[in-house]
């Protein structure tokens, strides 16, 4: 099955107002904003507006290494993201709401462009299945949790599947 044939929609669910997704309560109306601008600073690199929303105690765990923890880790963390994929893009096929947990799946693309965490530049493009889970304390993002297939972009961009067992 060619991976682009079970897409959900058309048109990114980012891109959406929140107030149509009109099945939500308030208050999950406004878990989902914050997500939305936590993916918004994302697809602008922008780690400033992903931070915005971040409890400064808050974790962002990405598969790609170890857990991000505090504001000062994050920014470390997404600097190392946009800067090696500079035109990184979510699109959110489909958002879960749930009181405080907010999920959303899609996909994941950008060129590598610079080193990343460790790994050569390639100039090559990646597009990948992704997921991510978030909770939200007191008005703030506290933990998200990002899986997206690591395998799958290694073998877009050329890297040796190999090195991720070291």
């Amino acid at each position: 099955m060619n991976t682009r044939e079970w897409i959900m929609t058309e048109k990114s669910l980012l891109d959406e107002d929140v107030d149509s997704f009109e099945d939500l309560s308030p208050e999950e109306k406004e878990n989902l904003k914050l997500v939305m601008t936590e993916l918004k600073g994302w697809a602008t690199q922008s780690v400033d507006m992903v931070l915005s929303v971040m409890a400064e105690e808050g974790v962002y765990y990405d598969i790609t290494g170890e857990p991000a923890a505090g504001h000062d880790e994050i920014r470390e963390f997404g600097i190392g993201w946009v800067d090696a994929v500079p035109d990184f893009e979510p699109f959110i096929e489909a958002f879960v709401v749930q009181g405080n947990r907010v999920v959303n799946m899609g996909r994941i693309s950008g060129t590598m462009t610079k080193e990343f965490f460790g790994m050569p530049a390639t100039g090559k493009k990646f597009d990948c299945q992704y997921c991510q889970v978030a909770f939200i304390e007191k008005g703030k993002i506290k933990y998200v949790r990002d899986h997206w297939n690591l395998v799958d972009m290694y073998h877009q961009v050329g890297w040796d599947c190999a090195t991720l067992n070291k």
